[in-house]
């Protein structure tokens, strides 16, 4: 690779058209019932292959552009007709653009290449079969069209105009002229409404009436009349001519256009941590603000509001004014919408329905849904194996679903929506369920849990034992209607997301998982407690409310503490306890802080509230990564560093029974 370009650049392009590639792939797989394929995405698919081959050349990246270039040779192979669009021709290339992928990210990482001898292979194979359509020139001769108009068609519109007059669509040629000064916004009007009535085939420019202008004749397939056209488009200096015997389709030429200097894209790409080291940035500064915020709250103390007191408050939340700004536009930068994985998602699904013998269709909902893009790309693997165990273990093959009553071909369902400052993903297959009594029963066997577990009474404790690590062997998952490769790794890398992981399932019904999770980590409010002489922070997102309580208002059930809060008991978690904290002389009263979501809460036993911050959740060294109930460090100021509690594993430790204590 050439030396005087960095790799960034390579991927971050690179990373764009695969996934443009992929999304126009899907689409073709999700058409592939409905009769012939969309021109234009067949187009869009190749213009991407074109763009990549492009790009890896330019970066000297040959094992990429040979491959690129024997799919997009496939695929103009495809646009002329020569090869079918049928599923060994699908398959192919959603094989390939997952080697390319994966490629790409060898390349990133500094790793041997994958050896594309197969993939090549497999494409000749696939082109060596083709046979050429030899109905186009009797097709082509049964219209009655000026021969100067078929000479200079290219090879491709030539195609389409066969295809449209193969499905017998109405051919028309649209003759319009504009001024000089008009013609580029109404060519670009008169096109976008023409497509929505059909197929345009080809535009020629020709000579205006009067020589003041420019001319342009549309060759158009659509379903639609001349009068439906007329009042569609109403522009003066426009008139359609009707071929002679039934015609054509849908689409447009998708030539290579006329390039300038001038790009077209007010896209800027900024690498992810140069983002980070601004909000970082931004996460210091509002340590000074606070202190300054301080230094101005004394200041009033000792001389009232007025004079520097006055001159300092105000500063003071003009910079706070302006922090914030500043806040949000680094996170609306950092922001995407989580369709970018749920696409490379559909291409997982569909892998390992044919691996698995089964016929899966995937749904995709809310992918406008916007997360931080680490996150959304810290959620892959995890989303990955939840949809891989769904269709391995969940959902059974077609005969099986026939005689249990479902339709044959099994469903996944894959859901973003945000909530507040969360946002919920669920999982969903239609397949058989998880069976608690069986998967206690497992359980035990393998003394993984104690005795005292009921199935019916404790219900979500038994169904979250899928994701202790011990409960992952393949004789587990084939004798169970449920999950076990994996879960473990998908708590573990959901809870560092400071998210939560919920099961909800009907044995032979299906499953859901669902998964909550925090907008953004870069930088969050956080309230600031103290327990022991030891300060701690609590991402804000999880406080659902803090209260002053006696020692009499906490009673003891069965060895734990609870508390009642509005008819409901919730269980207690003493931080002095949880960390084996020293313990030094308890105030009078405590504050509780009660956390959680929905209907998992648990109260925080603290001595002292420290009011609220932003902060930068930092990550602790190797060695204090995995400490349980522990997510991060921050700063507060005056160099003073403190501990961001994982509310999401301090109520998993507190309320499972099977749970050790924390140590400190």
């Amino acid at each position: 690779m050439k030396s005087d370009r960095p790799i960034q650049e390579f991927l971050a392009e690179a990373e764009d058209i695969l996934e443009t590639a992929n999304q126009a792939l899907m689409s073709l797989d999700d058409a592939k019932g409905g009769g012939r394929a969309n021109p234009d995405t067949v187009n869009g698919l190749f213009r991407a292959l074109h763009s990549f081959k492009g790009l890896a050349g330019m970066f000297g990246l040959k094992v990429l552009a040979d491959l690129s270039h024997k799919l997009e040779f496939l695929l103009d192979e495809v646009r002329l007709g020569k090869v079918s669009l049928g599923q060994e021709t699908l398959d192919a290339l959603s094989d390939t653009l997952g080697l390319l992928g994966r490629l790409v990210q060898q390349t990133g990482k500094g790793l041997p290449l994958e050896d594309i001898a197969g993939a090549l292979d497999r494409i000749d194979r696939i082109l060596a079969a083709k046979s050429a359509d030899a109905a186009g020139p009797t097709l082509l001769s049964q219209i009655a069209i000026d021969p100067a108009v078929l000479q200079v068609l290219t090879e491709y519109e030539e195609h389409r105009l066969t295809e449209n007059v193969r499905e017998r669509k109405n051919l028309f040629l649209v003759r319009v002229s504009f001024s000089f000064a008009a013609f580029e916004s109404g060519i670009r009007t008169l096109t976008e409404t023409l497509k929505n009535h059909g197929e345009i085939i080809c535009t020629l420019p020709t000579a205006s009436a009067g020589g003041d202008g420019i001319g342009f004749t549309i060759m158009l397939g659509t379903s639609a009349t001349r009068e439906v056209l007329a009042a569609a488009t109403n522009l003066p200096n426009t008139s359609f001519e009707a071929v002679p015997r039934m015609d054509d389709s849908r689409m447009q030429d998708v030539r290579p256009e006329m390039t300038t200097l001038k790009t077209v894209s007010n896209t800027v790409r900024v690498d992810i941590h140069k983002l980070d080291s601004l909000m970082s940035s931004v996460g210091e500064l509002h340590i000074i603000k606070s202190e300054i915020g301080r230094i101005a709250l004394d200041l009033r103390g000792q001389q009232g509001f007025t004079g520097i007191a006055v001159t300092l408050t105000k500063a003071y939340k003009n910079l706070e004014r302006r922090l914030n700004e500043i806040q949000e536009g680094i996170l609306d930068v950092r922001m995407v919408p989580i369709g970018q994985i749920f696409t490379r998602l559909a291409q997982t699904v569909r892998k390992y329905a044919r691996e698995a013998g089964k016929e899966i269709d995937l749904e995709i909902r809310g992918e406008e849904t916007e997360l931080d893009k680490l996150m959304v790309e810290d959620l892959a693997d995890p989303l990955m194996h939840l949809i891989r165990n769904a269709i391995d273990h969940g959902i059974a093959k077609p005969d099986v679903r026939k005689l249990q009553g479902k339709p044959e071909r099994g469903l996944v369902r894959l859901t973003a929506f945000p909530t507040g400052n969360h946002v919920v993903i669920t999982v969903e297959d239609d397949g058989g369920g998880i069976d608690p009594l069986a998967l206690l029963a497992k359980a035990r066997e393998k003394g993984l849990v104690e005795d005292e577990l009921d199935a019916e009474r404790d219900r979500k404790e038994v169904l979250d034992l899928i994701f202790l690590p011990g409960f992952t062997t393949s004789e587990t998952v084939t004798e169970i209607s449920g999950r076990g490769v994996g879960m473990d790794v998908v708590k573990r890398n959901v809870s560092r997301l400071s998210g939560m992981i919920d099961i909800e399932t009907e044995t032979g019904v299906g499953t859901t998982f669902i998964l909550t999770l925090p907008i953004t980590l870069a930088i969050i409010k956080a309230l600031i407690i103290e327990a022991s002489g030891r300060r701690f922070a609590v991402p804000l997102g999880s406080v659902l409310e803090v209260m002053r309580v006696r020692p009499e208002q906490i009673e003891t059930i069965e060895t734990r503490e609870v508390m009642a809060i509005r008819d409901e008991t919730v269980p207690l978690l003493r931080l002095s306890d949880a960390f084996s904290l020293p313990q030094a002389d308890r105030p009078e009263t405590h504050f509780v802080v009660l956390v959680g979501l929905a209907e998992r809460k648990l109260g925080l036993v603290v001595d002292r509230l420290r009011g609220q911050q932003e902060i930068v959740i930092k990550p602790l060294g190797s060695r204090l990564a995995d400490t349980p109930g522990i997510a991060g460090a921050t700063e507060l100021g005056d160099k003073i560093v403190v501990l961001v509690l994982d509310v999401e594993s301090l109520i998993e430790g507190t309320l499972k029974k099977t749970a050790s204590r924390f140590q400190g």
